[in-house]
């Protein structure tokens, strides 16, 4: 074979060559494409049809209801709660829950003489409806029971007495919006809330205002 017939056959060489790693090198782009584009649409979809998803956390309530005269007091109701999600479409959440609080902790202020102290225990259940998106607004109705203690205490020149202490039971119904806020991918919920709720034979509530803090199981 001469030298001008090898030099003829190289820049054919060099394109076969060429073309050959060309090939090779789309080939794994082409597969990482067709594995990565499932994947964008999954999460709706799988999210739609997941099973029912629970969680668990506590409640920092701040209840405003109108004390002496015109003067508006607000006590602290600490509860826990728990919750359920069950999805019915896409994104769109049914959440039913119950909670469970204490009321007490901090009292209307008084004379130093004489004061009532109300202490109770909540439990409610509720129903809501929860969209998952960036934010996660919820609408819920809720009704429950509060076993309320009153106490009658007296210092100094005033005695003390049980004659107007009483034990009673008192039905509750509310109504409530939120605005979650989902941390770590969802796993941590910060939910800002407002809720007005009527306490029968109490006319003193007006709205109670809070965050929830839940954590998903």
């Amino acid at each position: 074979m001469s030298c001008k017939r090898q030099i003829c056959q190289l820049p054919g060489a060099l394109g076969l060559t060429l073309a050959v790693v060309t090939a090779l090198a789309a080939a794994p782009r082409a597969a990482a494409a067709q594995e990565d584009a499932p994947r964008v649409a999954a999460p709706a979809a799988a999210r739609a049809d997941s099973n029912v998803d629970f969680a668990l956390g506590l409640s920092l309530g701040f209840l405003r209801q109108q004390g002496l005269g015109s003067e508006l007091e607000t006590g602290f109701i600490p509860s826990l709660l728990g919750l359920a999600y069950v999805p019915v479409a896409p994104r769109l959440f049914l959440r039913p829950g119950v909670r469970f609080g204490y009321v007490g902790l901090t009292q209307p202020p008084s004379s130093y003489g004489a004061r009532l102290d109300e202490h109770g225990l909540q439990g409610s259940a509720e129903l809501g409806l929860s969209y998952d998106a960036w934010l996660v607004p919820t609408l819920a109705l809720g009704a429950g029971l509060e076993y309320r203690y009153l106490d009658f205490v007296g210092r100094g020149i005033v005695a003390d007495s049980n004659a107007i202490d009483r034990k009673e039971w008192l039905g509750q119904f509310y109504a409530q919006a939120g605005l979650g806020l989902p941390i770590f991918r969802g796993a941590l919920v910060v939910e800002p809330y407002a809720r007005l709720q009527y306490t029968a034979s109490d006319d003193r509530s007006l709205l109670q205002l809070g965050v929830d803090l839940t954590f998903e199981l």
